[in-house]
């Protein structure tokens, strides 16, 4: 007892934070390393094995984020695995329809790189997951059969040229996508649709 009292009579400081301790702790939480996360979008090739060569920017044309993200949980399968009846109705007021442009976090090509956010367009449903082709702005694209181009549109605010993958399916579960009320125009979707029923048994 006396000792304790002896301790706090000449003012023990060992339960105390070391001095410059606070500041480094404030220092680390409001500027975490960067590590891998210093990686901007422009630097990131086509996701989910697809690249071509040449930069693959955000489909939404959007600068790179420090904040790390989840990758969305995606199948990807061959189209005509998935052939069924394929038809234009968007509806924002409900479940992501055929026609309507979601994105998702896909994983980058390397292994230490972040997911970045990749439009597809919705071009038909299974069970609770929707499926879609990928969007990109790649102009290497332009001269595979795999893509098909589809112009520019508001899925992309810079006004870039895009291709829809068409060779590939991705199957995404409805969480696991950001819905911005962005659908691409009936003509070119029907386009898309032709494709589909011409080279992959859809209907």
């Amino acid at each position: 007892m006396s000792s304790t009292l002896a301790r706090k009579a000449s003012g023990d400081n060992s339960n105390k934070a070391k001095p410059g301790l606070l500041k480094r702790v404030f220092q680390f939480l409001t500027h975490p390393p960067r590590k891998q996360v210093d990686n901007s979008l422009a630097d990131i090739r086509e996701g989910l094995g697809l690249e071509l060569g040449g930069p693959e920017e955000n489909a939404k044309g959007e600068d790179s984020s420090p904040v790390l993200h989840e990758t969305t949980e995606i199948s990807v399968v061959p189209t005509e695995s998935m052939a069924r009846l394929i038809f234009y109705a968007p509806d924002m007021d409900g479940q992501a329809d055929p026609g309507e442009v979601v994105w998702i976090w896909a994983p980058a090509d390397g292994p230490q790189q972040p997911p970045r956010e990749r439009a597809i367009v919705v071009v038909g449903r299974n069970r609770n997951a929707i499926l879609g082709l990928l969007i990109s702005c790649n102009p290497a694209h332009r001269t595979d059969d795999d893509w098909i181009d589809i112009g520019s549109g508001s899925w992309d605010p810079r006004g870039r040229q895009s291709w829809v993958r068409l060779d590939r399916i991705l199957e995404v579960s409805e969480l696991g996508i950001t819905r911005q009320g962005t659908v691409i125009p009936q003509g070119r979707f029907e386009r898309i649709a032709n494709r589909l029923r011409n080279d992959f048994g859809w209907l």
